[in-house]
């Protein structure tokens, strides 16, 4: 009899109705405060069996033997303690109203149903990603730190915990970007770490523009602009420049006098070029493209050298930056005719007036320029170029909030209040050129 039975699938269907009754008590289980807690259940996990996810096999009239298999399947489970059963009333043994996970027997739950326990999977990616914590790029390292936390006090932090390979391979990727000399292709970077070419792209790249967009402080407009924040660009962009700069490569010595429009610098050019004079009174820094071109334009003949960052600055704009800023508070920048601080050529910088413009000229100062003051971003500019602003919604406005509870936006509480108050932001191509700034 018992023969016939399996030909009919007894064994298997048995087996398998067995581990999806136990991984749904499971996660009901891992679902509950007091998992989350760490305390023990007040309530048992239960299901249903008059209308939960099993209702229809169990009352499959075409196959009655399904009721069968899984009454005895639950006799076994009750006989070791791993749930119990609570029958309909006045029809014991023949019709199930609900079952109940003993959580007492957690581990022999875990061992029938084929699951790594929860906690364990917390405890794997937490020391993952903890090896993130000591990371040269204080965001990585803040959200190593965080996660961990909240996965040592168990909670998903997001992530999925089923998935520690992909983690895995994301802590390569943010170990090995701090150490590029260069920006990367995506592909010679997936050959590099995983001797494979596509798997940055299939199983680490989302996460990891995921990461940027929503841990570094930058609000950027592409995937292309996150990746290319942290060195993977395919095809490197130059970095525009105008105005009193005159520069040595290699034997030659060049003044950027001769290109009233600006010229664009390759990272290779930038890296061989050394600043020999900054033949202004100031330098300026802009943040958008287009604004770059409409100043440069309006300003030509204009004693300043003006830069574009390109939002967040490209490595290649990175380096340029390093060099100009060693210029400015090195011995050359002193005893310039500008207003800058303690006798050095003062550096401005004119971007959006929204949390990305903010965060971008921090990065700025913080980096490169220690008395970069902002042009154009003040609450009078905001007030003036208020009705063109874009809306925002709820989201952004908590941005907005926790940038003014955080100490390190000080001098920017005019500004954010009157975006909360407004509930705009304004981006740079709609203002005009704040020129009347340098008088």
């Amino acid at each position: 009899m018992a023969a016939d039975r399996n030909v009919f699938g007894e064994r298997e269907y048995k087996e398998e109705f067995r581990q999806r009754l136990l991984s749904q008590l499971i996660r009901k289980y891992e679902n509950s405060k007091a998992f989350a807690n760490g305390e023990p259940v007040k309530q048992k996990p239960q299901i249903s069996f008059n209308n939960g996810p099993f209702q229809a096999e169990y009352e499959d009239e075409m196959d009655f033997r399904k009721k069968e298999w899984i009454h005895e399947v639950l006799e076994s489970l009750t006989a070791q303690g791993i749930v119990s059963v609570k029958w309909e009333k006045f029809r014991e043994g023949r019709q199930l109203d609900k079952v109940y996970l003993d959580t007492d027997r957690i581990a022999a739950a875990y061992e029938l149903a084929g699951m790594m326990p929860r906690e364990r999977k917390m405890e794997r990616l937490g020391g993952i990603l903890s090896t993130l914590g000591d990371h040269p790029w204080e965001w990585v390292a803040q959200w190593s730190r965080e996660t961990v936390q909240a996965l040592g006090e168990r909670k998903s932090a997001g992530l999925d915990l089923d998935d520690p390979e992909g983690y895995a391979r994301l802590a390569e990727v943010l170990r090995e970007l701090p150490r590029l000399e260069d920006d990367i292709p995506k592909r010679v970077l997936s050959h590099r770490l995983f001797r494979d070419t596509k798997v940055f792209e299939r199983f680490v790249e989302r996460r990891l523009v995921h990461l940027i967009q929503t841990r570094s402080g930058i609000e950027y407009d592409s995937d292309e602009d996150a990746l290319e924040s942290v060195g993977i660009a395919d095809h490197p962009r130059s970095v525009w420049i105008a105005g009193a700069l005159k520069c040595s490569v290699g034997a030659e010595t060049v003044s950027l006098a001769m290109f009233p429009g600006g010229i664009g610098l390759s990272r290779d050019t930038v890296r061989k070029l050394t600043i020999d004079e900054i033949a202004g009174e100031r330098i300026v820094l802009i943040e958008n493209l287009t604004s770059w071109h409409q100043w440069v334009k309006a300003r030509q003949g204009e004693n300043e050298l003006v830069v574009y960052t390109g939002g967040f600055p490209n490595r290649t704009a990175q380096l340029l930056l390093h060099k100009l800023g060693n210029y400015v508070y090195g011995d050359a920048g002193k005893g310039c005719s500008g207003p800058g601080k303690d006798g050095r050529m003062p550096v401005y910088h004119w971007g959006d007036m929204d949390a990305g413009g903010i965060h971008i000229f921090e990065f700025l100062r913080d980096h490169f320029f220690p008395g970069l003051e902002p042009v154009g971003m003040d609450e009078s500019s905001y007030l003036h170029y208020a009705d063109t602003g874009m809306e925002f919604g709820r989201s952004y406005a908590n941005k907005l909030k926790d940038m003014l509870a955080s100490g390190r936006f000080d001098r920017w509480h005019g500004l954010l209040e009157l975006m909360l108050a407004h509930g705009k932001r304004i981006e740079q191509e709609s203002m005009e050129i704040p020129a009347e700034a340098f008088g």
